[in-house]
């Protein structure tokens, strides 16, 4: 990395169905050691809504002027394509992500808040749903997935299987329809698809887990204690009191894990450079940051 980064931000992502999530929360912090912080709504909302999320990534969150942010959204970017060859075999999708994110928009422009429901209904042979499974449905992963369970970073679960509280498919179609928005901006970078940018903001996909690992602990984090030593594991000051936030403290406390993680590991070039990101797989299928 030629120049540091000055701030660190954590979003833990929400697919879920509607106009504010309660899963959606989001936390800063700036170089050096200090605690991170929870961010509010820009708009004095509870809750945060992707698109709003969206917005105060697109107008630099905040942040001073000639800030270098680095921002992990826990959420897919892309899809398993190396498996088949293609994301959906036997369609018309491109094969690189930069150019499914503008299909995924076009297929569910209808749906308010970046929601992903349209595409899957679209190719619901393919996915595992409550009461219905497709007859194509398979438990498909991306490379990076595959090494982030080999590795113990965390047990991750196919885009395709959306049931259950632990399934990412809806999340990731819906960062993806931000992606799009965001992607056009010059100010803007999405790793591993572009490299990270020497000013501005760069996007890397995460998984909460993997940094909670890092930091001694696997699970949800449930009270102030057990996430004051996961921070102090990831060189962090420690939080006074529990965030009191509208997404609830388990999805606060993986943002701002998030972000004292990603301050910790940023500057180690190891994790932006793991052995299997091919140019192939970047292309395709991107990566999840922190996983070697």
């Amino acid at each position: 990395m030629n120049e540091a980064f000055t701030h660190f931000v954590g979003i833990d992502w929400s697919g879920a169905k509607g106009s504010r999530h309660a899963g959606l929360a989001v936390a800063v912090c700036e170089a050096g050691g200090g605690a991170p912080k929870v961010v509010a709504t820009p708009s004095g909302r509870a809750a945060w809504s992707r698109s709003e999320c969206a917005r105060w990534i697109a107008a630099g969150m905040g942040l001073p002027k000639r800030s270098r942010a680095l921002v992990g959204v826990d959420s897919a970017f892309s899809m398993p394509f190396i498996d088949k060859g293609s994301y959906i075999p036997a369609s018309k999708l491109p094969n690189s992500a930069q150019e499914l994110w503008p299909v995924l928009e076009a297929a569910c422009g209808s749906a308010g808040d970046l929601y992903g429901g349209p595409f899957v209904e679209e190719h619901s042979d393919f996915y595992l749903k409550t009461g219905a499974k497709g007859s194509r449905f398979e438990r498909r992963m991306r490379v990076c997935e595959q090494r982030a369970i080999d590795s113990g970073a965390g047990p991750c679960e196919s885009v395709f299987h959306l049931i259950g509280p632990s399934q990412v498919g809806l999340s990731g179609l819906s960062t993806m329809r931000m992606l799009h928005r965001l992607a056009g901006d010059p100010g803007i970078s999405v790793w591993p698809y572009d490299p990270p940018a020497s000013a501005g903001t760069t996007l890397v996909e995460i998984y909460a887990a993997a940094f909670a690992k890092l930091g001694g602990h696997r699970g949800k984090m449930r009270g102030l204690d057990t996430l004051n030593a996961v921070l102090t594991s990831l060189k962090s000051e420690q939080l006074a009191d529990m965030p009191a936030t509208a997404a609830g403290g388990e999805h606060a406390a993986d943002a701002l894990v998030t972000a004292a993680g990603l301050r910790m590991i940023s500057g180690e070039r190891k994790y932006w450079h793991p052995p299997a990101l091919s140019t192939k797989v970047r292309r395709t299928e991107g990566w999840i940051f922190g996983i070697i």
